[in-house]
């Protein structure tokens, strides 16, 4: 035991006096010029919370034995998260027991910077190495995005560098470092603006001319608005036939608030080239101090700028229809130095006013409120989902006046065709019957029901049967269509970039909750990402269309998770469980997975 220790003891020694040699004998005449340097010299753009790796190469060495070297980096924009001898290293022994780690270990060097410390040596009798080749890889993970329309940058400097031969000698070299620099650049998304909803109906029925029902609203969203675009004022001109409908009003809308504080400038009213009238307004997103101006943040993402109000003030009776565009021009964006902001076309909306009703009519419709219920003659529903009741109403009319006492026929059938259920219902002092029915959900294949449903209201007014039909879709809140990863394979701590492709029939906005779990091999759960979520276009005319989305989402892998394959779960929550939530539609399968490589 002690022979051992002693044998060891003088290893160490031996390794240590190498360096220490290396470092205090004068410099030997190169036989050639020998590179120590960084690999890739320069590293850019990498995004904040993302890792790279670098490597330290030898270049035209001779009967290299040992080495030791210092490497700084900027501990406030980069991390180290490893630093090893990849296996097939420059100086791998043919024994593994021939080698030894003088020092390997971070150290701080003041109060930004941090370095590695790294030594090595081979032990007797392994030989030399000579030649080109890599000695250690170093992995780091990002801190920082660069500033707007500015940079930061972090030093890869190699000093204190050490090589010496079997004997001892140090090997004269140059040392070439490295650098790591991350430049703002525009972001590849340009911001629009859009019209929602895109089709406002205003349906068959009572006139509304001068009543309550003559007043809708429609807003102009902003999307694609990158955080990196910094936006603070955006304007726009919203042109519509001022023979059809009036301008009431606009409002900056609650989501616009919530970024800071918001000057709406006063609309102006025209009319454009082609005869239509036109709003234009402007909304300015002010500095919290001044001078100089500085903004916590931009407007960004997608939300509501404003909400317009608008009044009926023409209609006439059916097959009368009349519509009138609202038409988004003259858009700008500006950023917080006042300059334009690059942007998509905006697209543009339409109002529908479809005309009044008289004599004999019976309107069917569902509990959503208008338009998504299916409101007026044939209109389709907004959708259902699993084991969702469904409330139907009929409103009878003659001359537009209610018609009481008069038994309404429900006729339910499913997307093959089969009567599901029949159900009457009595109109009340307001002419509306109501019934209702629970949508069946099968021990067997209940997705068989999944697809577009009809119903059939009919009512004999003065020995006149009138009747109406609607139909809406029945299906999971939420379709998967496909779950991809970056990579097939990852090293510890890199991070696992999951895309998830969905589609949903909503036309009503509903929240969804989009969450992705990884488990190791051994079934250990590792990390999670979650997006809180919205799914419907607001557009009836899309009822039966699915509309696709696209998340993204990030799992960072731990060293102590196993080596192996990793499984990943993508689910969808109406809210958290422990909020009440319910999970709209099954896991995603079959269940991605990737491979953890070993160390």
């Amino acid at each position: 035991m002690d022979r051992k220790i002693k044998t060891i003891s003088g290893a160490l020694l031996s390794a240590m006096l190498i360096l220490s040699m290396a470092y205090m004998l004068p410099l030997a005449k190169a036989q050639a010029q020998t590179r120590l340097y960084v690999d890739p010299a320069l590293v850019e753009n990498v995004p904040k919370g993302e890792t790279f790796t670098v490597y330290v190469k030898i270049e035209n060495v001779q009967n290299m034995y040992a080495y030791e070297f210092k490497l700084m980096w900027d501990d406030t924009v980069l991390e180290a998260i490893s630093a090893v001898r990849p296996p097939g290293h420059f100086m791998e022994p043919t024994d593994p027991t021939k080698q030894f780690e003088p020092v390997w270990t971070i150290k701080t060097y003041n109060a930004t910077h941090k370095y590695w410390h790294l030594g090595f040596t081979l032990l007797a009798p392994e030989a030399p190495k000579s030649g080109n080749g890599t000695l250690v890889e170093l992995t780091f993970k990002v801190r920082v995005s660069p500033p707007w329309r500015g940079e930061v940058s972090s030093p890869l400097d190699l000093f204190d560098t050490k090589l010496a031969d079997s004997s001892g000698a140090p090997i004269p070299h140059t040392a070439e470092d490295g650098l790591f620099r991350s430049v703002w650049m525009p972001p590849l998304i340009k911001p629009y603006l859009k019209v929602e909803p895109t089709l406002t109906t205003i349906p068959a029925g009572a006139p509304v001319v001068g009543t309550a029902d003559a007043f809708f609203n429609v807003s102009v969203w902003v999307y694609d608005a990158a955080w990196d675009w910094w936006i603070v004022g955006i304007e726009f001109k919203l042109a519509y036939n001022d023979t059809l409908i009036k301008f009431v009003g606009a409002s900056v809308d609650p989501w616009l608030d919530s970024l800071g504080d918001i000057y709406m400038t006063p609309v102006v009213q025209g009319y454009r080239y082609d005869g239509l009238a036109y709003i234009h307004l402007a909304v300015l997103l002010l500095p919290h101090s001044y001078p100089p101006p500085t903004w916590n943040n931009p407007i960004s993402e997608d939300g509501s700028l404003v909400q317009v109000q608008f009044e009926v003030i023409h209609q006439e009776a059916m097959p009368w229809v009349g519509e009138t565009p609202l038409d988004l021009y003259d858009t700008k964006f500006a950023d917080i130095a006042a300059s334009p902001v690059p942007y998509n076309p905006p697209v543009d909306g339409k109002v529908k006013i479809e005309g009044y009703v008289i004599g004999r009519a019976i309107d069917l419709y569902t509990q959503y409120p208008a338009p998504y219920g299916g409101q007026g003659f044939n209109k389709p529903s907004d959708m259902f989902t699993p084991q969702q009741q469904v409330e139907l109403y009929a409103l009878v009319t003659y001359n537009l006046w209610p018609v009481q006492q008069k038994d309404v026929a429900f006729e339910i059938h499913d997307p093959q065709g089969n009567i599901v259920t029949i159900l009457c219902g009595r109109t009340d002092e307001n002419g509306i019957a109501h019934v209702s029915f629970r949508i069946p959900w099968p021990c067997e294949n209940p997705e068989s029901l999944f697809g577009i449903w009809t119903v059939i209201a009919t009512v004999e007014i003065a020995e006149v049967q009138v009747n109406d039909t609607l139909q809406f879709h029945f299906d999971y809140l939420v379709r998967w269509i496909k779950v991809t990863t970056d990579k097939d394979a990852y090293a510890h701590g890199e991070t696992i970039t999951v895309t998830v492709e969905y589609q949903s029939y909503a036309v009503q906005t509903r929240n969804v909750l989009l969450t992705v779990v990884a488990h190791d091999e051994l079934n250990v759960p590792f990390d999670y990402d979650f997006l809180k979520t919205s799914v419907g276009t607001g557009d009836m005319s899309t009822w039966c269309t699915y509309k696709n989305y696209t998340a993204t989402f990030k799992l960072t892998i731990p060293k102590w998770a196993v080596a192996g394959k990793a499984s990943i779960y993508v689910n969808a929550y109406s809210n958290w469980p422990w909020q009440g939530g319910v999970q709209v539609t099954p896991t995603y399968t079959p269940i991605p997975t990737v491979i953890i490589k070993p160390e």
